[in-house]
């Protein structure tokens, strides 16, 4: 693409980088995170397969890149406020689409009800960017391994007991 061409759709380099927040990263995560919880009737499991599904995908790739959405976070919400807002609106969807789900889950018995829906989906959004942020930094595709392994434990911890 020719500089004009760009300037045509973008005003500034910065435009470019809001667009790719709002429309590339936001449905990248609501397509791996969020839209698989609206059919499930089991968030816990579809949580733990989805990061499995994607650990799997990141593990055959060199090198390991992590998350697009953390990265981008990483370098440019220190300096830029417009990415920061951005970046935070799409981790308060994916948080709020666990929380949801999450609720939903207690409602029927799946979760305990000792587990705040709201703190939960916190700590898992955050441990799901962490491991992959250990991942990158490592470039050892076992730590995607050992963060599945984490992450199931941590969703169990979480289960209703049966009755």
């Amino acid at each position: 693409m020719t500089k004009g061409a760009f300037f045509h759709h973008f005003a500034s380099k910065g435009a470019f980088g809001y667009s790719l927040v709002e429309e590339v990263l936001a449905q990248m995560i609501a397509a791996q995170w969020v839209a698989p919880l609206a059919a499930s009737d089991d968030p816990l499991e579809t949580i733990a397969a989805e990061f499995e599904r994607g650990a799997a995908a990141l593990k055959a790739q060199r090198p390991i890149l992590g998350c697009p959405l953390n990265n981008l976070a990483q370098e440019m919400n220190p300096l830029d406020s417009g990415f920061r807002r951005r970046t935070t609106h799409v981790f308060e969807s994916w948080r709020e689409a666990y929380r949801s789900a999450l609720l939903r889950a207690q409602q029927r018995g799946i979760v305990s009800t000792s587990v705040d829906p709201a703190d939960a989906a916190y700590m898992l959004v955050a441990q799901i960017e962490g491991t992959l942020s250990l991942a990158r930094n490592s470039q050892d595709p076992e730590t995607l391994t050992t963060g599945a392994r984490a992450l199931r434990g941590c969703l169990a911890s979480m289960r209703a007991p049966p009755h």
